[in-house]
């Protein structure tokens, strides 16, 4: 039922895009001492791009078809949303010896700033949903 409600598949489709991001700053954490790693991490997240991709019917702004339930009858299905990784080191961020880029002070702050923002998205889902079921009961 809340798949129905563009605000409910943009909160989904950013919940997605901030687990990912976690996985992405993990793996980072964790290549910290691997020689030559370059630090990864996703294209930011655009509210505007997600809602028209919900929102319209046909091609997303991302280029990719939007799913269409043609017929009661159909299932209602919901595309796979996997967030492209790009590099994000530059040679100027500071390079250790061994050509590794991850700096632990700044994906730690990247952890930080995604809880923070994975916490927000949560709460507007779940008073979201009070809200609807206050609606609902009266």
């Amino acid at each position: 039922m809340l798949e129905s409600i563009s605000l409910f598949r943009v909160a989904d489709a950013r919940l997605q895009y901030l687990a990912e991001r976690q996985s992405v700053i993990a793996r980072n954490i964790a290549n910290a001492d691997t020689p030559s790693y370059v630090s990864r991490d996703l294209k930011p997240f655009s509210f505007a791009s997600a809602l028209a991709a919900q929102s319209s019917g046909g091609v997303g702004s991302d280029g990719r078809l939007a799913m269409v339930q043609t017929s009661a009858a159909h299932l209602v299905g919901s595309a796979a949303t996997t967030p492209d990784p790009m590099i994000s080191a530059k040679a100027s961020d500071g390079e250790k010896p061994d050509h590794n880029h991850v700096s632990l002070e700044e994906q730690m702050v990247k952890s930080s700033d995604n809880a923070n923002a994975f916490a927000l998205v949560t709460a507007a889902y779940a008073k979201s949903v009070s809200i609807m079921k206050m609606s609902i009961d009266k």
